[in-house]
């Protein structure tokens, strides 16, 4: 369900909430301090240093980002703009429109996560910064998570429907998908390889989620995912 709502913010998110130790004990103790390309940066520039303690903020208030949901990210959204992540203008709009216009179908997909166990572990270990092995080694392979979520599928429409009176997405969120992926805002080098090397930290890569990604936007009724492409393996337009 990243694609649904920005494959780049979701992504980011993900590292940020993903329940392993190294990564969990960096957002208590701050995301620059821990960081080290971050916080060569942050001691430079103020405007990443102001990014930095939103984020550690962001971060010590979890419960209102998932009660909130992307609107919780409109203050820190601006940071993308900044290295090393720079993401372009004209995406930075895409992703502002896409949080806007995808709000009930990023409930939908925080639902799959609180009813399925995951997303308790992951607020745990940010508050905490602790997982024990016995919760690591419960946690759904890659395989496993996407079967689970494929399975989840129709209990997402249903709760879809429940919210706006349709099971499937809405047609200007499916649309502020589609201008991301035209615009080919996976596609941008920077952006990309600063989540990647997060991302491998938890050892997930980002090119094995882009099949997944449009078969769950096509579940959800909207096509709008198919042409979906990430920067290293894009090819022009």
């Amino acid at each position: 369900m990243r694609a649904a709502a920005g494959l780049i913010a979701v992504a980011a998110l993900a590292v940020l909430l993903t329940p392993h130790p190294a990564m969990a004990q960096s957002a208590i103790t701050g995301l620059c301090d821990k960081d080290p390309e971050l916080a060569e940066i942050s001691a430079s520039n103020p405007a990443v240093a102001q990014c930095c303690s939103q984020f550690d903020a962001l971060l010590a208030n979890i419960d209102a980002v998932l009660a909130q949901g992307v609107t919780a990210l409109v203050p820190v959204m601006s940071c993308t703009l900044l290295p090393p992540v720079e993401l372009s203008q004209e995406c930075y709009q895409d992703l502002l429109s896409a949080g806007a216009n995808c709000y009930y179908e990023t409930n939908v997909m925080i639902q799959f996560f609180n009813e399925t166990g995951l997303l308790g572990t992951a607020v745990d270990a940010s508050k905490t910064g602790e997982v024990s092995n016995e919760t690591v080694a419960s946690l759904p392979t890659e395989a496993e998570f996407k079967e689970q979520a494929l399975a989840y599928l129709p209990t997402a429409k249903s709760n879809l429907k429940a919210m706006t009176g349709s099971d499937t997405m809405n047609p200007i969120c499916c649309n502020t998908i589609g201008k991301l992926i035209e615009d080919k805002c996976a596609c941008e080098e920077k952006p990309i390889t600063f989540v990647q090397s997060r991302l491998d930290k938890v050892g997930m890569k980002i090119e094995d989620w882009i099949e997944f990604g449009k078969e769950v936007v096509s579940g959800m009724g909207c096509d709008s995912a198919q042409d979906l492409q990430a920067y290293p393996a894009c090819t022009k337009p």
